[in-house]
């Protein structure tokens, strides 16, 4: 799948978390990294092949006064037509979005008072209109926070975001995380990188009837209310 990721923000050059999220995708084919200025507001015909070419749109953006970006609504309003739905149906849109304080806030009943659907739900709107197929947004909370370790684990989800179909299950994820090694293993020949690779090959199978015994017991655990 070909995923065209449109990054919004009003000061790119400076966020810590866009250009650590452009760093990240840098080495895949199948992901084109757009960032919207005054000069892209201006290449129509260039954004209109790129959503033609592109499977997968993601909008990218800091939530800034509950909303995204300006520059995003401008370039949705100069790039796209009314009769767009006619080859826009059937497209994937997918929502990345990056918050200061941690998702709880944006819960019902939470510090902000309201959620993130309900605040991003213009977005929504647009996907409706265009019939393009809305996936889960995927939120990224306190990057600046963030331990080594989160990092880490941040770079593993918004790769599969990008590339796997939403939402991904378990199998999905396996196959994915043994092809990525495999490409690393071969690319560096690192011999560390491959023996952790034959760790996870090896066992894959058990992982996965342990996850089928979880889901198990959460069927029983349902079942008894």
């Amino acid at each position: 799948m070909k995923t065209l990721v449109i990054v919004a923000h009003p000061e790119i050059k400076d966020s810590s978390t866009q250009q650590f999220l452009k760093a990240v995708i840098a080495a895949q084919q199948n992901i084109t990294w757009l960032e919207l200025n005054v000069a892209t507001l201006d290449e129509t015909a260039r954004n209109r092949e790129l959503l033609h070419k592109n499977q997968r749109i993601i909008l990218q953006f800091p939530l800034l006064w509950y909303s995204a970006p300006g520059i995003l609504f401008e370039w949705l309003r100069v790039t796209l037509r009314q009769n767009d739905a006619t080859w826009l149906k059937g497209k994937e849109l997918g929502i990345v979005v990056n918050i200061g304080q941690s998702e709880e806030a944006y819960r019902l009943g939470g510090s902000e008072g309201y959620s993130l659907s309900s605040l991003l739900s213009p977005l929504g709107s647009l996907a409706n209109r265009l019939g393009l197929k809305l996936i889960p947004y995927f939120v990224i909370e306190k990057f600046a926070y963030q331990t080594e370790t989160a990092k880490k684990r941040l770079v593993v989800d918004y790769l599969q975001y990008l590339e796997l179909n939403q939402p991904a299950n378990f199998e999905e994820k396996q196959a994915w995380a043994i092809r990525s090694l495999e490409e690393i293993a071969v690319g560096e020949n690192n011999s560390e990188i491959q023996l952790i690779l034959a760790n996870f090959v090896e066992h894959k199978e058990m992982l996965t009837e342990l996850k089928a015994e979880v889901d198990l017991m959460k069927e029983v655990d349902d079942n008894e209310y």
